[in-house]
């Protein structure tokens, strides 16, 4: 039986549709299989009143993947502890896993703008102590960021580093020392170690580092 089609509206704000509209209807969609006009028909409207909102299916996609990675960060029961350094690295912890949870929409998923920090109570929280820790809101607002891009990056590194084969990049480095005898002794003896840069230890070793550059900057 064919499915029956909502009666389209036109387009533009006319068409009563906004953001969280868009959102709603497209939830659910797999990433290869949204389009602006399978969206635009879920609402029953005109592609381009999409358009007032959505420039174009990557901005779509980009919207959606931060809805999925919102909606998995705010099922974290966050402890953020005491101190700004407890609320660092439990935030940043919360990110890491969110991000490898939010799965197939990683591949869209950006941190482009400042209002993309915003997503969830806890980066309040982590602002809140690090401006009465003494910081600037300058050297807070880029903190912040080196935070997220350091617990966002790791996490898709570490999906990639999940596959079978490991890590392409470091897999080519060492095919491509393999190849040769000579030179580069300290870049083989740590291809040799085979440490494992995509777990929760390498996760602790980065915020911690984050921890103490930013104690640095403290007046």
């Amino acid at each position: 039986m064919a499915k029956a089609q909502l009666p389209r509206r036109g387009r533009g704000i006319r068409a009563g549709i906004d953001l969280d509209a868009i959102v709603d209807a497209a939830r659910g969609i797999p990433p290869a299989e949204v389009t602006m006009q399978r969206v635009a028909d879920a609402l029953g409207v005109d592609r381009k009143a999409l358009n007032h909102h959505i420039t174009d299916r990557e901005s779509l996609l980009e919207l959606l993947a931060i809805d999925a990675y919102r909606s998995r960060l705010a099922d974290e029961e966050l402890d953020l502890g005491v101190t700004w350094q407890d609320a660092c690295r439990a935030y940043g912890r919360a990110m890491w896993r969110s991000t490898v949870d939010t799965g197939e929409w990683v591949a869209h998923f950006r941190f482009t703008s400042p209002r993309d920090l915003v997503v969830a109570d806890g980066s309040e929280i982590v602002a809140e102590r690090l401006l009465a820790a003494g910081l600037d809101p300058v050297t807070t607002s880029r903190a912040m960021h080196l935070l997220v891009t350091t617990c966002t990056g790791f996490a898709r590194d570490a999906i990639i580093g999940a596959r079978a084969g490991g890590h392409p990049q470091i897999e080519a480095l060492r095919d491509a020392l393999a190849q040769t005898d000579e030179g580069y002794p300290a870049l083989r003896r740590l291809v040799d170690e085979r440490v494992d840069n995509f777990g929760e230890e390498q996760l602790a070793f980065d915020l911690d580092a984050f921890v103490a550059g930013i104690e640095r900057l403290l007046p």
